[in-house]
């Protein structure tokens, strides 16, 4: 049995996938840190 939860949002043309399972805590977009992510 997994502890991952898959979900799918849309908007136009846009298609967001998101996965989110038990773990550390840290957060990861397209394999990089969200802070290198959004550096804003």
């Amino acid at each position: 049995m997994s502890n991952q939860v898959y979900s799918t949002g849309r908007r136009k043309e846009s298609i967001a996938k998101v996965w989110v399972s038990n773990g550390t805590g840290n957060i990861t977009i397209n394999k990089k840190n969200i802070e290198d992510y959004f550096q804003r």
